[in-house]
């Protein structure tokens, strides 16, 4: 269990990592003894990514990164409908977070409402074009409601 901590705090921070210990951790391997999918809690948390073997944090691993993009209320709803996140509905971006690194997509309120990949540095959402977050996963997946049409 230890390594698969290591892991996540190599890549997400020894602060993700410091919420996981004492929580019960599982890990379930392939058939090669490579981690597949790591379980916090028996909720399903990451899971491999195939290509280079980068641990993908589902919608419940997003509540442990510390790494969070705020967006502003009038997008929280549509993002949480499994949209991508466009820079110029960002908030505020922690200073830990790096371009193509996985990210929690938070509203005003700090609610959790999708995980996904930030696309732009901090300086380039400055410019306020273009998706900023390509999301992975929303709340719409989990709980099945369709989301009210978006503010025109």
């Amino acid at each position: 269990m230890s390594a698969v901590l290591n892991i996540i705090a190599y890549i997400y921070g020894r602060g993700t990592a410091e919420k996981l210990k004492g929580r019960r951790v599982e890990v379930e391997y392939n058939k090669a003894g490579r981690v597949r999918r790591v379980f916090i809690d028996g909720r399903l948390a990451f899971v491999l990514r195939n290509n280079d073997g980068y641990l993908l944090p589902t919608l419940y691993g997003a509540s442990f990164l510390e790494n969070r993009v705020v967006v502003r209320g009038e997008a929280a709803e549509y993002v949480a409908g499994g949209r991508n996140v466009p820079a110029k509905y960002i908030a505020d971006v922690s200073s830990g977070s790096r371009a193509n690194g996985e990210v929690a997509v938070v509203d005003a309120e700090g609610r959790l409402i999708a995980v996904g990949r930030l696309v732009y540095s901090s300086r380039e959402l400055s410019l306020g074009r273009g998706y900023a977050v390509r999301v992975r996963e929303a709340l719409k997946d989990v709980t099945g409601k369709e989301p009210r049409e978006p503010p025109r």
